[in-house]
């Protein structure tokens, strides 16, 4: 996804022209089990289990820059848009010929909705049969930080087998280089990097413990009667455990088990995603309200086995937005 100047600058100024003004229309709740995620989804990514009613783990959004999937075949790399990172292919294959890239340049994000074949990075290897080959392309990572890029991270991918990655960096801001070997984990969806930390971080919980990702990152959505790319704040699947439907048509308490027949669930990561709210703003007085879809009702097959109906009842606590109060119901 292209993103330009102009774009960039609404992505920042929306947030900031209307964090202090905003309201919240909730939906009151059928008797059921209500949760809130105590940590504020803007700066938090918190791992939700239905047959718990916990938030099993949460850590800062902005702890990791790449994502490495696991699993004997798993090569795709994940970045970290939901905390502005964004990252480029220069297409070029010498670090020492590469300048920073433009404003302009094809920055991208992880589209979660294709997920895995819309990842920024794409695809940095071939394969042929047992034959594998690798671009050896030299990608620049960046931050987006108002009017440009900072904390600029030049990569190289090398290879991947069934048990690690391997990739070397070059860090712009001090000259820092190093060649790092990444492990998978059999018990997880991915691993992560912090170039902050200089290693590997493993944040995911075991994917047969949670369900569903509180989390920020970006996606294509419309503001003033403009889409663009925009840092939205929602829910993503567990990526191989859970699958999700969403319901617009019956009523949330006119939804059973014996109605899941015939549907078709997906394990599309952002089938949830951040649509069961809108915004509206109101230009003249400076204000924006949340409001609450209520006819958006989704069943999840957990990654127990189990199904569950969940529907939002409200996005603001105590008058802050990104502490969403939902209600959920197992279905027998």
């Amino acid at each position: 996804m292209r993103l330009k100047q102009k774009s960039l600058l609404l992505i920042l100024l929306i947030p900031i022209l209307f964090s202090c003004f905003e309201k919240d229309k909730k939906v009151l709740p059928y008797p059921g089990e209500v949760s809130t995620i105590s940590d504020n989804i803007e700066k938090y990514e918190s791992y939700f289990d239905f047959e718990t009613g916990n938030v099993i783990k949460t850590h800062l959004a902005d702890a990791w820059q790449l994502g490495f999937e696991c699993g004997t075949d798993g090569w795709h790399i994940l970045v970290n848009s939901g905390a502005q990172w964004l990252i480029y292919n220069t297409e070029q294959t010498q670090i020492d010929s590469i300048s920073n890239p433009p404003l302009s340049a094809s920055w991208k994000y992880d589209i979660q909705k294709d997920y895995p074949f819309s990842t920024a990075v794409g695809d940095w290897l071939v394969k042929e049969g047992s034959l594998t080959t690798y671009t050896k392309n030299v990608y620049v990572l960046g931050k987006y930080s108002g009017n440009n890029y900072t904390n600029l991270i030049q990569l190289v991918f090398f290879e991947v087998n069934d048990s690690m990655y391997r990739f070397f960096y070059h860090d712009s801001a001090n000259g820092y280089s190093d060649t790092i070997n990444i492990v998978k984990s059999d018990s997880v969806n991915f691993v992560f990097y912090s170039f902050t930390d200089k290693h590997q971080l493993n944040l995911e919980p075991d994917k047969s413990k949670y369900d569903i990702i509180f989390c920020p990152y970006y996606d294509l959505a419309t503001e003033f009667g403009v889409t663009i790319p925009y840092l939205v704040r929602g829910v993503l699947l567990n990526v191989s455990k859970t699958k999700a439907l969403l319901d617009s048509t019956d009523a949330y308490n006119q939804i059973h088990f014996e109605s899941l027949l015939g549907q078709d669930f997906t394990n599309q990561r952002d089938k949830i995603g951040y649509l069961w709210k809108s915004v509206n703003v109101n230009t003249s007085s400076g204000t924006a309200e949340y409001t609450i879809k209520i006819n958006y009702s989704y069943v999840l097959h957990t990654a127990q086995g189990n199904y569950f109906k969940m529907h939002f009842l409200s996005y603001m606590l105590n008058g802050s937005s990104g502490y969403p109060q939902f209600e959920y119901l197992q279905l027998k």
